[in-house]
This record gives C-alpha cells, structure tokens and sequence, in this order.
C-alpha cells in the first residue's frame, strides 16, 4: 500500500513525493530499531524500490532533461526556502484567525492548531505515537526562521519552494490522530459537538475573510471563459534558463527563423508538434534554422525522409531548437520519445506487473 500511496502521490504532484519521502525518512530514522526487529524494514525498502521501479517512466525523463539542460528552476528559482518563512508568532496568529492563506499569512487553520495542542498533551500523557506528533511539530517550526532553510537554497531541496507545504503532512498527521481519539473525546457528545461547532464557525470566518479580502480574484463568466494563459499555469520555471519567457508571451506567432542570405525556405507547414519546410543552402555553405519550439532533449530531424534521425540542438540565445543544414531538401522536425524514456517506461511496466502479482498473492494467501 505503501507503494500505491507514493506512485499515486508521484503522478499527481511529484514535489510532494519529495515531501513525502523527507517524511519517511524521519520516521524510519525514528523507529529504526522498531522496524529491524519486527521485520518491517524489509518490507519497506522492498516497497521504495517498487515506488522507484513504477515512477521510473517519470524520474528518469526528468533525470535526462535535468542532466542535459539548465532549466530556470534551477538557474532562477521562483522562490528560496529560506524567503518563503514567517515568525512563529505570526504563524499561531494566522492560524487561530483563521486568515485567508497567502505567503504573508501562512497558517494551518485553528482546527489543525488546536490538534497540535492536543498532541503535545498526548505526547505528555502516552507513548503512543511520539514519533508522529514530534515529526508534526517539527514540520511547523520548520516553517519558521528557527528552521536554517539557507543551508539548503541552492540544493535539490529547494525545489519544494515554500516550507509551508509541510502542512500538508501536519494535517494528515493531525488527522489520524483526531481520528484515532485515543482520550476518547469523540465518544463525549459535548467535546464531540463543540468540535463540529468549531469547524463550522472556522469555516464561516473563512470564507467571510475570502469575500471580504479577496474581492479582487472575482471573475464574471465572460472573464472566466477566457483565461490569460498564465491563469492556466505558466510553468516558467521550467523553461530552459536561456528562455526569455515575457518575449514567448509577446510574441505569440511561431515563426522559422533564418538568414536569408544563407538559405533559402519554403512551403512551410506547421502542424500540432511538428514542423515541416523545404530547404535549399545558397553556395553550398552551412546555414543554422531556429524552428520556434522550446528546446527539450527528444526533438529530432527527419532530413529528406531517411531513417536516421539528427538530433535539434538548442539556440544558447534563446533556448529554442536549431538545426544547421547544407544543401537541398525537406526537412521534418518533431519530439521522439528518447531512449532513456523508453526504458524508464519499461521498467515501469515491469514493475507494474510485478505489484499486480504481489497484490494476487496476498489475495490468494488470505483465501
């Protein structure tokens, strides 16, 4: 379960596999004795390395883009750790108003807050799960400048951009243990009332705050069907850091650039990912033409329709792929799923059937 969890985790919101992984690795940290004795460590290595084996479709593309190419999330990352922190007093401040979350009024809601309160005091009454209610209280005070973030900024760590994505392990955490209820408050009618009636009055002061504050964000239909593409997502930071991204946004016609005096091109078609033209090299000398796509390791040149494919290259002006070319033809540009990407996807597959056959033997094991 533990593998389903991370690969689901991975394909939806892969920082969140890195959050999640820090989070495992505290916890068996934790309880490595524990899980030695009882036989569990096995076991749960065994279920890292099947996580590993079902993302490697993911890991090991990205890895390849990584390792070829300086992405601006690299180069100019969107956020540091170490900006992105607020005062321990601010943070309970925010949470026990319930403010409307933004990074000036980071917070995890008075609902959670008030968990943590009740975890300290079950950390102090039993020694059940001391593991998990330090590690929750360690991730909020990681969220403050107590936590030296700047050690990290300029490490494969900083890709989690804002400490406060920690909370969603806290409210997990929160949860389960509201959920366990080991001081039976559930079972008191009065402590379980006054909770339903703290969640509904946080919710109303929530969503007042949102109307009240957050007017601006309002949208009539006509604005809401007709998006500026950055509301989609604009993804910048993982552009090539020689990508201007203001300049792709100004200029929105996808153009072939080149120098005529060098090459002469015609008939050019652009279909959906793919580019196609005719070109002829004047006195047979070597001309470079920049085909309007956004470099990633994978676009390949199919020149006069042989079978070997060359390879794009990419402009170091402006991060878009180029190709120098000499002579006469056609030429077809388009993305190939490299070979590194094929062979993360089979071993994806393979591990895939080899989950599928773990899951059929438990199943047949309990019959």
């Amino acid at each position: 379960m533990l593998a389903v969890g991370m690969v689901a985790i991975g394909y939806s919101h892969m920082i969140s596999v890195e959050m999640t992984g820090i989070f495992i690795v505290i916890y068996t940290l934790l309880n490595l004795k524990m899980l030695y004795k009882n036989g569990s460590f096995k076991y749960l290595i065994a279920a890292g390395g099947l996580s590993l084996g079902l993302l490697a479709q993911y890991f090991l593309a990205v890895g390849e883009q990584m390792a070829t190419t300086t992405f601006q999330v690299s180069s100019q990352p969107l956020a540091f750790l170490s900006d992105r922190t607020l005062a321990f007093k601010e943070v309970v401040r925010n949470s026990l108003t319930n403010a409307v979350f933004h990074a000036n009024t980071v917070n995890v809601g008075i609902t959670i807050l008030l968990g943590l309160g009740l975890a300290c005091y079950l950390f102090w009454r039993s020694k059940n799960d001391r593991d998990l209610i330090a590690i929750a209280l360690g991730l909020f005070i990681m969220v403050t400048p107590l936590m030296p973030w700047q050690l990290f900024d300029h490490t494969i760590i900083n890709t989690i951009q804002f400490p406060w994505r920690f909370f969603a392990i806290i409210t997990a955490i929160v949860s389960y243990l509201i959920a366990k209820d080991d001081l039976q408050l559930l079972n008191n009618k009065y402590y379980f009332y006054a909770i339903i009636l703290m969640l509904g009055v946080g919710n109303v002061i929530y969503a007042t705050n949102s109307i009240q504050n957050q007017s601006w964000r309002f949208r009539t239909n006509t604005q809401y069907n007709q998006p500026n593409p950055y509301y989609i997502g604009a993804g910048h930071e993982y552009l090539p850091a020689q990508t201007d991204y203001q300049k792709i946004l100004k200029h929105k016609k996808q153009v072939i650039q080149y120098q005529p005096d060098k090459v002469k091109i015609t008939n050019v078609r652009h279909t959906w990912g793919q580019y196609q033209f005719e070109f002829t090299t004047l006195k047979h000398q070597k001309a470079v033409v920049e085909v309007p796509f956004i470099y990633y390791k994978g676009y390949v040149a199919n020149i006069n329709h042989e079978k070997r494919l060359r390879p794009m290259q990419m402009n170091p002006q402006n991060g878009l792929t180029q190709i120098t070319l000499k002579g006469k033809g056609k030429v077809t540009v388009f993305y190939q799923t490299t070979r590194l990407q094929k062979i993360g996807y089979l071993i994806s597959v393979i591990s895939f059937g080899g989950l599928m056959l773990i899951i059929y033997k438990e199943q047949y094991r309990h019959s």
